[in-house]
């Protein structure tokens, strides 16, 4: 049996939950006819399934270490994810290894295919498919769910610490003159200096370069803004629609922000309140007067719950708050009492509304 590069790309959706039902059924035809096919892609597929969804706290290199000892029997040069973050456990068993693979499953999925594409490749010289799978395998993505954050280290020694609901894709390794990354949600960057070879961050329309520096971009498609905060050196900002007319970037030093709304510029550079910007990292949250429907954005991908609001007129009312290290019963508290409305919490369903005075 030949795969193709489409088969792997297949492969991996089938893995993660994402194909259609009739992708479903032409890999289970594959695993039915090859055994050696099987055998991997069920092991990838029980580790997927195992894997709870919720915040982890493991040694994610050595877990990855320890599957390629047990799994593929010998070690391959893959770029891998450094220790993931959250509230530390009294200790690690052998049961939260599983934990470390939802978000690394695009990295086994592609060591796979380039496991299988050795074993291909002895029988088939197309050099179509050597670039292809090559291209397919060089490059990594990782995804965090609600709730979740995790930490990447690239291969040029750059750190990455990403926030819930978010996604950056990155190669194995940086060639060419410039390190691109492309991000979808929050993250942080600390970037190793490189003045010959720069550092672009792709969020959403906006475009971030640096040379080596200490910032924090938060884009997510769905809210058509994007958020660039600097806490060391300097950067580059500038809106990719507006880019292609020659117009002036925004250059961001320590301490200073700015916010591109789709399809214009970037706003003036404005001083940032660095600590509350990045309560994230540490496990608190703050509100600088946004509108209430953010709030319940931000409330959903934190905690990993669903929010409804009875009376949609809330969603308008703008809404400021800072919270260290509370839990989610308290932030519900404190908004509903500065708020002045009510909420109903079951389990992880809440809905808000006006609160309604009692009349006798």
């Amino acid at each position: 049996m030949n795969l193709d590069f489409e088969d792997w790309i297949l492969i991996q959706r089938y893995i993660t939950g994402n194909a259609t039902a009739d992708e479903t059924r032409r890999v289970e035809n594959w695993m039915s006819l090859d055994a050696e096919y099987s055998k991997l892609i069920r092991d990838l597929k029980e580790i997927w399934n195992l894997t709870p969804v919720e915040n982890f706290d493991l040694d994610v290199q050595q877990a990855w270490k320890q599957f390629q000892s047990r799994k593929l029997g010998r070690e391959r040069s893959v770029r891998l994810y450094s220790a993931t973050e959250k509230t530390s456990r009294p200790e690690k068993t052998s049961e939260t290894i599983y934990h470390v693979f939802r978000a690394v499953a695009f990295i086994l999925v592609a060591v796979i295919a380039g496991f299988f594409f050795q074993h291909i490749s002895a029988v088939q010289s197309d050099s179509d498919l050597v670039n292809k799978s090559s291209q397919f395998y060089t490059m990594q993505e990782l995804s965090t769910d609600r709730g979740e954050k995790a930490r990447v280290i690239f291969s040029d020694g750059t750190e990455v610490t990403l926030n819930s609901s978010s996604t950056i894709s990155f190669p194995q390794e940086f060639h060419g003159s410039v390190r691109e990354v492309h991000l979808e949600g929050e993250a942080y960057f600390k970037v190793a200096s490189d003045p010959d070879q720069p550092f672009i961050v792709h969020a959403n329309h906006t475009n971030v370069e640096v040379l080596g520096t200490e910032f924090n971009v938060r884009g997510w498609s769905t809210d058509q803004v994007v958020d660039v905060i600097v806490r060391e050196g300097k950067v580059s900002v500038r809106s990719v629609e507006q880019e292609l007319d020659g117009l002036a970037e925004v250059v961001l030093n320590e301490g200073f922000k700015t916010t591109v709304k789709s399809g214009q510029i970037p706003e003036p550079a404005q001083q940032a309140d660095i600590i509350n910007n990045l309560l994230w990292m540490t496990g608190g949250i703050h509100f600088d007067n946004v509108p209430f429907g953010q709030v319940v954005i931000e409330l959903e991908r934190r905690f990993n719950v669903e929010i409804s609001v009875a009376d949609q007129e809330l969603l308008d009312v703008h809404y400021t708050g800072t919270f260290q290290f509370a839990e989610l019963d308290e932030i519900l508290m404190v908004i509903a009492a500065s708020m002045e409305i009510e909420y109903i919490r079951e389990r992880s369903n809440i809905e808000f509304m006006i609160a309604h005075s009692d009349t006798s």
